[in-house]
């Protein structure tokens, strides 16, 4: 599967930001599809991004249209064309079915939020803000970091000596924000845009370039969260650190390929296609002759 092709939609429209000042870059403590746990264990992805801002920031529409209230202290704007942009944990300055122009206040950081969630919508599905032609400007430096790629069995790692039968492949990685965002929110990780894999055995690939995750563009009705994020994943809760386990393969029958030694690529791109990669090297150890 190629990198190349981020998403973008054919009626791509650019934005500032929601915050002032418009045209500058700011603090995103929250990725696009980043995971979302809840007290009860519900699990979803993060549908948009969090702008840090303090509690009592003015948040203004980045293009103009018609509200829509979508709860006590979330509305989005409509615009003519049918996309949707969303304001989360705000107190709200305008009403259900009020007209709004580009950059008119719709309200402050609601207390106690330090953010305002930002999501974009079109054609029914939640689309990657800060993919190019989206919210601008916004730069990313530096590619994610990919902390372990493990073969595991019944959730415990196998050494990679001698691997046999069928086990899953896990990759842990996460990105860091261009920004940091203020305490106690600083240094925390979110999620990378893009991680994929491959198997590679005397210089020539026996499984190409596989997604894993691909969160650069639209978040699909078809993206099912347990098929991406692996067990033992966790989200930013500070004081602690989020943890990003993603699926490679699951009940991966290492029987189907001879044995011998081979190595596993991990490849972990943010928006910008800022990439890193990692490999583990392993042996298939099956009896076959």
């Amino acid at each position: 599967t190629s990198r190349s092709g981020s998403g973008t939609h054919p009626c791509e429209m650019s934005y500032g930001w929601p915050v002032k000042p418009f045209d500058e870059q700011h603090p995103v403590r929250g990725f696009f599809c980043d995971p979302r746990i809840g007290a009860r264990g519900s699990k979803a992805f993060h549908f948009g991004i969090d702008v840090s801002a303090p509690d009592g920031t003015p948040v203004y529409a980045v293009a103009g249209g018609t509200v829509h209230s979508e709860g006590a202290q979330n509305v989005s704007v409509v615009t003519a064309g049918g996309r949707s942009h969303g304001y989360w944990h705000i107190v709200k300055h305008v009403r259900h079915g009020q007209r709004v122009r580009k950059h008119q206040l719709l309200g402050h950081v609601a207390k106690g939020w330090g953010h305002v969630h930002f999501a974009e919508r079109i054609d029914r599905h939640y689309w990657n803000p800060l993919r190019e032609g989206a919210l601008t400007p916004f730069r990313d430096f530096g590619a994610p970091v990919i902390d372990r790629i493990v073969a595991e069995r019944g959730g415990r790692a196998l050494p990679p000596g001698g691997v046999t039968g069928v086990v899953n492949l896990i990759a842990v990685a996460h990105d860091n924000p261009p920004i940091s965002a203020p305490p106690p929110w600083r240094g925390m990780p979110v999620t990378p845009a893009l991680v994929r894999w491959r198997l590679v055995r005397d210089g020539r690939a026996v499984i190409p370039w596989r997604l894993a995750a691909d969160f650069r563009a639209a978040l699909r009705t078809e993206f099912r969260y347990h098929e991406i994020y692996a067990g033992g994943t966790r989200q930013n809760k500070p004081p602690a650190r989020g943890r990003y386990r993603f699926w490679l393969a699951r009940a991966w029958d290492t029987r189907r390929h001879r044995d011998g030694r081979y190595r596993l690529d991990v490849e972990a791109a943010d928006i910008r296609g800022n990439a890193t990669r990692r490999h583990l090297e392993l042996v298939l150890l099956n009896g076959q002759v």
